[in-house]
């Protein structure tokens, strides 16, 4: 599921606690300071709990803050250019894979690196890197973006996929269904999972019978609302004279 606005770290020890297998901390759309996602990574590291950041954009100094705080992977919303994954993976990986920056006495080492060049390696080894597709032009270029060595998978946004197409983000939107499908198609050419974020439980089912292997399912915010309005309806109901 999606971290939206709230950034108590023990909420991770919740998700996790209630069968979740990671949670993706959005930093495109969220406010969250990078404090606050190295609190978050911090207890998630604790619990071997693994974290995804979206972040704003394939900046050097976002993707080096984000990985050094401790995050496991990195996804970047708005891929449309091979050129704009290989700068995610330029910054996201080490030497010579990348040009990731040297700093390892930080969290993302547990401050315990050992010999560099094996750290590195392992460090490569560990973290994902991850494209979101959520645009017409990302389709038609996602065999050339999933070409790009070091990626290690790809996302689609429903909603703003839709919209660039012309509607709203459910199946009915002409050209959404096959736009998923040709994704899904380049991901498997390429040996590469793809996953689709979205709070629709019939969308997920969908895709999952597609071929996606990975799901983020509505977001922390929305999860605790539904949960109120479902409190609110059982208590009404149990309120009413028999």
């Amino acid at each position: 599921m999606f971290l939206s606005e709230v950034a108590a770290p023990n909420l991770l020890r919740l998700m996790q606690a209630a069968g979740l297998d990671y949670v993706i901390i959005d930093c495109e759309h969220g406010s969250f300071d990078y404090s606050q996602v190295a609190a978050l990574a911090a207890v998630a590291n604790g619990i071997h709990f693994p974290v995804i950041v979206r972040i704003p954009s394939a900046s050097r100094e976002c993707i080096q803050k984000y990985l050094d705080a401790g995050a496991d992977g990195l996804l970047l919303p708005m891929t449309e250019r091979a050129e704009q994954a290989a700068q995610l993976v330029l910054y996201g990986r080490y030497a010579p894979e990348g040009k990731r920056g040297i700093s390892t006495m930080r969290p993302h080492s547990n401050y315990n690196p050992g010999p560099l060049t094996e750290y590195t390696k392992k460090a490569n080894e560990r973290i994902m890197l991850f494209v979101q597709i959520e645009t017409r032009k990302g389709v038609e270029k996602i065999n050339e973006i999933l070409k790009v060595p070091g990626l290690d998978g790809a996302w689609i946004g429903p909603n703003d996929l839709a919209c660039d197409l012309g509607g709203t983000g459910d199946f009915s939107v002409p050209g959404l269904e096959e736009s998923i499908e040709q994704v899904i198609a380049a991901a498997k050419i390429r040996g590469l999972p793809c996953g689709i974020i979205s709070s629709k439980a019939d969308m997920i089912h969908k895709c999952r019978k597609k071929g996606m292997t990975m799901f983020s399912c509505d977001s922390e915010i929305g999860l605790l609302k539904k949960g109120i309005l479902a409190m609110r309806e059982r208590c009404a109901k149990e309120a009413l004279p028999e």
